[in-house]
């Protein structure tokens, strides 16, 4: 507001007092506008704040439904990882026992080559002999029809 010391004796003279009352009109127009406008601007301020308040209750609300669906993803992980290790421990003793298996299997089929070669010597020497002793008995057979 003014200071007391405005309104003197030199400001009540009429014409001071007609110029005093137009600043003083014009200073409060002045104030007037001063406070509209920043009540204009406090009014878009507390809207903002309002929007801005919202905004982050929506994000914290969306963030925290992200987390949880996050948490349940986790947790299915760290049970699937749980299937698939037990899974992995399964398959590898089923190796182990395919891999005594195949040195069991390998061992026979080796045993049953060296078989398989005897036999064919075996055979292929009686063939032989055979071979031999019918070649002889055509030989006596066509010396006697001779």
């Amino acid at each position: 507001m003014f200071h007391p010391s405005l309104l003197t004796a030199r400001y009540m003279d009429p014409s001071n007092f007609q110029t005093f009352m137009e600043a003083l009109l014009s200073r409060m127009e002045q104030q007037e506008t001063q406070a509209a406008t920043t009540n204009t601007l406090l009014l878009e301020l507390v809207g903002e704040v309002r929007g801005t308040r919202q905004d982050s209750q929506r994000f914290q609300q969306q963030q925290s439904l992200f987390n949880q669906r996050l948490l349940e993803w986790a947790e299915r992980q760290e049970k699937f990882n749980e299937r698939q290790e037990k899974f992995n421990e399964r398959q590898e003793k089923f190796n182990e026992r395919q891999d005594q298996f195949n040195i069991i299997f390998l061992d026979e089929i080796r045993g049953m080559k060296k078989d398989i070669r005897d036999l064919s010597e075996v055979v292929l020497k009686q063939h032989e002999g055979r071979l031999k002793r019918l070649e002889d008995l055509m030989d006596g057979l066509m010396r006697q029809a001779s």
